[in-house]
This record gives structure tokens, sequence and C-alpha cells, in this order.
């Protein structure tokens, strides 16, 4: 067999996890592909035995980001996939939602899960993840991965499914989180710490930070992936004007960062 993994990760999350399959095929001799959603210019299928789709989680649902590269994918003509979601929580509509689309797409869905990490926006909503926790969650992670890739190589299928009530309250969750954002860009600040080193700028997958007045200013495209907050290495990006502890140093690493 041979596969791909299609990805979004603002800080390092759901790349991480993208990887952990990846070595779990390699084990089975199994390639396997890695690609991120912000650098797909050509989506191509074919010549591929499966897809895999990763996501993050925002307000119960994937990003807007996720679901337009969702809608670009080519029909599928019975091809396997696997989706999962990577949030703080235990469970989430995301992957729901996605397998969804993907099986009107005629996609055969075999694996449909959710895989808990650490909460990037933890100073949002929730609360600030300890290390031992953050360490606990990748623990159980990597063990649910190797078991549900075991399963996908048997083909057997592996699906974790929320209620049809959780589905549409959040796709409701998302569409509100969306129209919303505009306003929550208007809370992200830089101070005088910014050193304009150009990081977050380059690195921003809606391109909504310029520099304006010695430092970074943020503007209306923000999709609050918090992908600058986490990657600034000198903390000087504000949410409300608090400083935010930076919980995804270790998983930043993951990245490809420009």
């Amino acid at each position: 067999m041979k596969g791909i993994i299609y990805y979004f990760s603002a800080t390092g999350n759901t790349k991480w996890a993208a990887n952990k399959f990846k070595d779990n095929f390699k084990k089975e001799d199994i390639v396997v592909e890695v690609k991120s959603m912000e650098k797909a210019d050509n989506i191509d299928i074919a010549g591929y035995d499966f897809i895999v789709i990763g996501t993050p989680v925002h307000a119960e649902a994937a990003p807007k980001f996720v679901m337009d590269f969702i809608d670009k994918l080519p029909e599928g003509q019975g091809i396997k996939a696997i989706v999962y979601s990577t949030q703080g929580a235990n469970s989430a509509a995301a992957a729901d939602i996605i397998s969804d689309v993907l099986e009107k797409k005629g996609y055969t869905i075999m694996v449909q899960t959710y895989i808990k990490i650490s909460n990037n926006y933890y100073f949002g909503v929730g609360k600030e993840p300890t290390l031992e926790k953050i360490t606990k969650n990748l623990s159980e992670a990597e063990k649910k991965i190797s078991r549900v890739t075991s399963e996908f190589i048997k083909g057997n299928q592996y699906k974790n499914c929320v209620s049809l009530i959780r589905i549409a309250m959040g796709k409701i969750s998302g569409k509100s989180f969306n129209r919303y954002l505009p306003k929550i860009s208007t809370k992200l600040t830089s101070t005088d710490e910014c050193t304009k080193c150009g990081l977050c700028l380059r690195n921003c997958p809606h391109k909504n930070i310029t520099f304006e007045n010695g430092h970074a200013v943020f503007h209306t495209y923000c999709m609050m992936c918090t992908r600058c907050i986490h990657i600034c290495p000198k903390n000087a990006i504000r949410y409300k004007g608090k400083k935010i502890k930076q919980t995804q140093k270790s998983m930043i690493k993951a990245l490809n960062l420009r």
C-alpha cells in the first residue's frame, strides 16, 4: 500500500500525530507521504491507496481553512480514508463533519478518531495544561495512533463517533466562531519586545500580520490558530493584553517553520 497524509497544524499537535502515523506505517513497510495543507497547491491523490486527513479543532469543528481544502479534494472513487482530529478535549465533532463530506465525495472512511493532546488555546477556553498532563496525553495519543493504524492495516474499521446532536451543534459553533474571528483579531497585540524577526509574519497561515511602527500588527483575517503566540522567540504577543505562557514549545519543533 501507498498513502498520503494531508494535515493542517498550527502549533505542532496535528503534525506530531501525522508523523506518528507515518512511523507506524513505516514499521509495516508501507510508504506514506506527509504534506501540509498550507503547501498543497496541487492536490493529487492518483496512485495512492489511502488518504489520511488531520485537523485541529476550533470550537468543536475543523477550521474553515481545512474545510476549504476538503472541498478541493477530487472525488474519492472508493479510496480508503483515515480522519483524525487533535484537541484538548476527549472528543469533538470535527472528524465526524469531515468524514461526512468525504463520504459524499466517494471516499471509504475506515478510521475516524479523536486524539487528545494539549490545548493551545487554553487562555481563551479551558485551563493551562501542566507538563505532566501534556506528557500523559502524548503517551496515550501515541498508543492510540498505533492501535488505529494496526486496525486499518488489518482492514478493520475503527470509528469514534459523537452524537448527531453534537455534530449539529458543532457545525453551528464552528460557523459562529468564524463570524467572530475578526473581533478576536483586535484582541491580539505585540509589545516593544518585538524585534521584527519576521517569524510570525512568514508563518501566519492567513498572512494576517504586518509590521507597522516597529512591531507586529494583526489584521482581520486571523483564524486564531495561535501559531504566532507560541512561536514568538520573545513571547511578545499578547491576548487581551495578557502575556501567554508558551506551552507548545516542544510540539512546535514538529513544524517546518520558515
